[in-house]
């Protein structure tokens, strides 16, 4: 597709019309290629304060009149406000131009253009403001154009790839597309490009982006960019949309044809995401539904699945994990939150997906089998899983609880209560571990059960009350020494290093529970009764 040739009407265009047959070019040449986009005229002394960018500003001088010099002041003036030529018709009451003046416009490089004394400002307002307006019809036209054939490929639902690169095709340059996050999407000549951007480039044109163009550096180019922003949602951090100069120098109408690019794209991002609520939370639900045991038919739960665009993959076994706080679980309005952006950054994953049910945040773990059924493969897996929760959680310290894992989708409500299970055995008990099976907690489900009953409360009077009594009338660490014994597997030097205590301390601490309680430590079924009664202390805080 060719660029169309659309091209304003320029300073240099004026001495064709039959007003300035006679007109004289006095300096500033390098600025005859400037477009006008309108036409004023000075008699005030005060005109600096009412000019516009893009002017063509004509004067017969009469302000300055009696200081003429004060035209070098102007001149640096008009270029500093945009005004693209200054013409002044002499005779009148001024003679001739000033020699300062001439040399100002030269180096400044505003074209400075001596009118005839018969010129009629009137009739030269009217034949440029013709010639300005019939171009920006064209340039108007040409725009219309543009955005009609963009607006199609949104209505044809052929997506931003291809909406991008249809833009490329219209302004003859590439394009990029950068979501709030730095992540950007490119039209075919812009990919390569891109690749050679760090994200420090990316964040100079975040900071440049209220100047609309800046420069960015891609490996050894320096290209320079227009910057539109997308109205996205997004206040602090909008998406950009980028033209990069590299395949022709861009023009009025092209700025134009990028500023309703951003529009359409806005619209389409807005539409995208509402979208996405929508299939997010129908998805939400039917996980909801699923993990809770309430889809009771298999038929049912694979249609559902599909509707959702997770069909079941042939082969695949699932589990699900539960995440317990330590401290206080926040509200469910922030674990959907937190659900949310998991799922955000889990995107095209089909290995796991989050959500909050009975007031906590759940994963569903799909573990998709392909003859590899070694232990590192699940570790790594879960390991996935823990490094993509982690960041997310706030430095609050919590633990992944897992069930057991279900060897097919109707199996999916058991590894639920089980891994609901588990995370109660560690609130209970206090387990810190990051992520926990709940095949591995052993006695502790057992105890967990027998809470609360008579048996269990007998048997912890006659294990434990003894040293709890002697604890606290002595403010001793007698039940606190027991337990680090029996994890330092009944080594007395492990115990002293890990209590940071002398080795002698601990032997006595030793010999006086064996004294309060009447045990020898050293029977093994004395001493499996009393690390079942320390751990009982341990599931009750």
């Amino acid at each position: 597709m060719e660029k169309e040739a659309v091209y304003g009407f320029t300073v240099k265009d004026l001495f064709s019309i039959p007003h300035f047959k006679e007109a004289v070019l006095l300096g500033g040449r390098s600025g005859l290629e400037q477009t006008i986009s309108r036409i004023n005229v000075m008699e005030v002394p005060d005109v600096i304060n009412w000019v516009k960018p893009g002017e063509f500003l004509m004067t017969t001088g009469y302000p300055l009149k009696h200081n003429p010099e004060l035209f070098v002041t102007l001149i640096e003036q008009l270029v500093q406000k945009g005004v693209v030529a200054l013409g002044i018709k002499t005779k009148r009451f001024i003679d001739t131009v000033p020699d300062s003046a001439v040399k100002a416009a030269e180096f400044h490089g505003l074209p400075l253009i001596e009118l005839p004394p018969d010129t009629a400002f009137s009739d030269v307002v009217r034949e440029v403001m013709e010639r300005v307006l019939v171009t920006e019809v064209r340039q108007l036209t040409l725009l219309q154009s543009r955005v009609q054939r963009l607006s199609q490929v949104l209505l044809h639902g052929d997506g931003l790839h291809a909406f991008l690169h249809h833009l490329q095709l219209l302004i003859q340059n590439p394009v990029v597309l950068l979501d709030p996050g730095n992540r950007w999407m490119a039209s075919p000549s812009a990919e390569h490009l891109c690749r050679q951007v760090d994200e420090a480039g990316w964040e100079r044109l975040r900071e440049d982006r209220t100047l609309e163009t800046s420069f960015i550096q891609a490996g050894e180019q320096m290209i320079r960019v227009y910057i539109t922003s997308v109205p996205d949602g997004q206040v602090q951090q909008p998406s950009l949309l980028l033209m990069l100069e590299q395949q022709s120098e861009y023009g009025i109408v092209d700025t134009l044809t990028m500023n309703w690019a951003s529009e359409l794209i806005g619209f389409e991002i807005n539409n995208s995401q509402v979208r996405k609520k929508i299939e997010a939370k129908y998805i939400d639900q039917f996980l909801q539904d699923w993990i809770a045991g309430r889809i009771v038919s298999p038929a049912d739960l694979r249609m559902r699945a599909e509707a959702c665009g997770r069909p079941f993959i042939e082969g695949s076994s699932f589990l699900v994990g539960v995440v317990t706080f330590h401290e206080r679980k926040p509200e469910v309005s922030d674990l959907q939150e937190i659900a949310r952006r998991l799922n955000w950054d889990a995107a095209g994953k089909k290995d796991m997906i989050w959500t909050v049910l009975e007031e906590s945040l759940v994963v569903l773990i799909t573990l998709i089998n392909s003859g590899e059924k070694d232990q590192k493969w699940r570790k790594d897996a879960l390991g996935d899983v823990w490094s993509l929760l982690r960041p997310k959680l706030l430095e609050k310290r919590a633990t992944l609880c897992l069930g057991r894992e279900a060897q097919d989708q109707s199996g999916v409500p058991a590894s639920f209560r089980e891994a609901k299970r588990a995370a109660e055995v560690c609130r209970e008990s206090h387990v810190n571990d990051a992520i926990v099976h709940y095949r591995d907690l052993g006695i502790y489900l057992l105890l967990y059960r027998l809470q609360g009953t008579e048996e269990l409360e007998e048997y912890k009077r006659i294990f434990l009350q003894p040293l709890i009594e002697y604890d606290r009338k002595h403010q001793g660490s007698l039940l606190q020494t027991l337990r680090t014994y029996f994890l330092s597997n009944c080594n007395v030097k492990e115990t002293a290093e890990r209590l940071f205590i002398h080795y002698n301390t601990v032997n006595y601490r030793i010999e006086r529970i064996r004294n309060e309680l009447g045990f020898h430590l050293d029977d093994p079924e004395t001493r499996l009764q009393l690390q079942i009664a320390v751990k009982l202390d341990g599931l009750n805080g």
